[in-house]
């Protein structure tokens, strides 16, 4: 497939989830682009020391929806993401029917690899329910549906820095992990060129690795001996709970962790070059890139 990388940038674009991993960088690279965009956040004060304050930002909550009603004035794009969240499928809601009553005409929204209504798991479940919401709108849609984020290794940065160990119940199961920094990229492709509606897009990083493997970058680009300790689900669980996790999305990531023992977290795509021009970020890069993090 071919796109048309003839750039838009004269339809505003709402960021909503501009915050995070995926979406600050969807805000730095429109930013750089120079495209007309906004974005919703709950705290105008905490997202502008974020994203920055030359950035337009609305105050506005997906809990309360006459606030995304207002932000979607003068929209035709919409870039929608949520963290994983109890309420994650009402909040997507929320905001792809008010993009639909103020007639946008472009919906990208990060949802899963794998999501559908029928998926294996719970979460893709969750994703696909939301999909289907878009696609009944009639709106034109982009999907970008990523694997496990190389950015989730920043939750053991303080191990790491102190006794050199991370924890996760994958065995020697390999895991594709993309940078959300090629999420973002893919995404504003999507927003910017033509040629991307209608489309899902599943986004790996270029390589899987096992834990292992990612504990040899690490501990090459730290500068000493990191490791990998394997845990039992429960006991991944129980971290994950006393970290302030709620139980039940403790429990949907250990569904997924428990794909990989079957290579269900391996599969590799070529989704980000193809979209991008750009190879998708290795480990290492990552590693490098925020090497700061992981060293005392």
């Amino acid at each position: 497939m071919k796109f048309n990388r003839i750039q838009r940038n004269d339809e505003m674009i709402l960021v909503i989830g501009g915050t995070g991993n995926i979406g600050s960088e969807v805000v730095r690279l429109l930013d750089e682009k120079g495209v007309d965009f906004k974005l919703l956040a709950r705290d105008k004060s905490k997202a502008a020391e974020s994203v920055g304050a030359e950035v337009e930002i609305i105050e506005g909550d997906l809990d309360a929806p006459e606030t995304v009603a207002a932000a979607m004035e003068g929209v035709e794009k919409l870039f929608l993401v949520t963290p994983l969240h109890l309420d994650q499928v009402s909040m997507k809601s929320t905001a792809i029917q008010a993009a639909k009553r103020a007639g946008v005409k472009h919906i990208v929204m990060s949802t899963g690899i794998g999501a559908d209504p029928d998926a294996g798991v719970e979460i893709g479940r969750w994703h696909g329910k939301n999909q289907e919401e878009v696609k009944e709108t009639g709106i034109p849609y982009t999907f970008l549906q990523p694997g496990f984020f190389m950015q989730n290794m920043l939750m053991f940065a303080d191990p790491i820095r102190g006794n050199g160990e991370f924890y996760l119940p994958l065995g020697d199961s390999k895991v594709s992990f993309v940078d959300a920094r090629d999420i973002a990229a893919v995404g504003v492709a999507a927003l910017t060129e033509d040629g991307h509606e209608n489309q899902a897009y599943p986004i790996t990083g270029g390589e899987a690795l096992s834990c292992d493997e990612v504990a040899s970058i690490l501990s090459d680009v730290v500068g000493k001996t990191v490791r990998y300790v394997d845990v039992p689900l429960e006991a991944a669980k129980q971290g994950m709970i006393a970290a302030g996790l709620p139980e039940k999305l403790a429990d949907l990531m250990n569904e997924l962790y428990a794909l990989g023992p079957d290579g269900h977290l391996a599969y590799v795509m070529d989704t980000v070059e193809k979209v991008t021009g750009q190879p998708p970020r290795s480990f290492r890069q990552f590693a490098q890139d925020y090497a700061a993090a992981f060293k005392e």
